[in-house]
């Protein structure tokens, strides 16, 4: 690959804005309001992603347990299974996996639903078996050739999804969402330094020349 920066800049931002814009076009917003409405009201939400989609499960996870959806992300097949188990009718499951063939995210997910919770896919494979056994399956873009397998703009494409789904939770949780997020920012504001006294215009001009 003999690009220049400039090039390859460019074709990433493009790539990743068409798998934003390919994301957007093929969502159901019914089945998207049914799973945010599913979540708002459930009583437990397990999350299951494995590798990378396992970070974007923890990041989801973070998101809605600050606004107080009890929510638990896992990775690990034999600790998630332990987890979907206990799952009922008032818990729902939402497994991310792009491909929808990540067999531990498919077990979990499957053994979730048997237990009875309301199944969730997101996967850009609407064919695929996490989208087959799911209740609901919500597409993402499909990764780009030009940068398979570890396309970071599918994560992008999930995150989008998983962005708006907090946002729709995070509005029929209004109250009790704004309550949370104010008390878990002053919680760790001690940890954050003050912004950084800018220089005076003398020292910044002459590093200037």
């Amino acid at each position: 690959m003999t690009d220049a920066p400039g090039k390859v800049l460019q074709t990433l931002v493009a790539l990743h804005v068409d798998s934003l814009e390919s994301t957007a076009a093929r969502l159901d917003l019914d089945s998207v309001m049914q799973v945010a409405n599913s979540i708002a009201a459930a009583r437990h939400v397990d999350i299951y992603g494995v590798g990378g989609s396992g970070v974007i499960a923890r990041e989801f996870q973070g998101r809605l347990y600050r606004i107080g959806v009890n929510a638990h992300a896992w990775s690990d097949v034999h600790e998630g299974l332990t987890s979907a188990v206990m799952q009922n009718s008032s818990s729902v499951a939402v497994g991310i996996s792009s491909t929808g063939r990540t067999e531990e995210t498919v077990q979990m997910v499957s053994q979730a639903g048997a237990s009875g919770a309301f199944t969730v896919a997101i996967t850009h494979d609407a064919d695929s078996w996490l989208a087959g056994l799911a209740d609901v399956s919500l597409a993402t873009a499909e990764p780009s050739h030009y940068l398979r397998p570890d396309d970071l703009s599918v994560k992008h494409s999930q995150l989008l999804v998983l962005d708006l789904l907090y946002l729709l939770v995070a509005q029929q949780m209004f109250g009790e969402a704004s309550t949370r997020l104010a008390a878990s920012a002053m919680a760790v504001s001690a940890h954050r330094r003050s912004p950084r006294a800018p220089k005076p215009a003398s020292i910044a001009a002459e590093e200037t020349r």
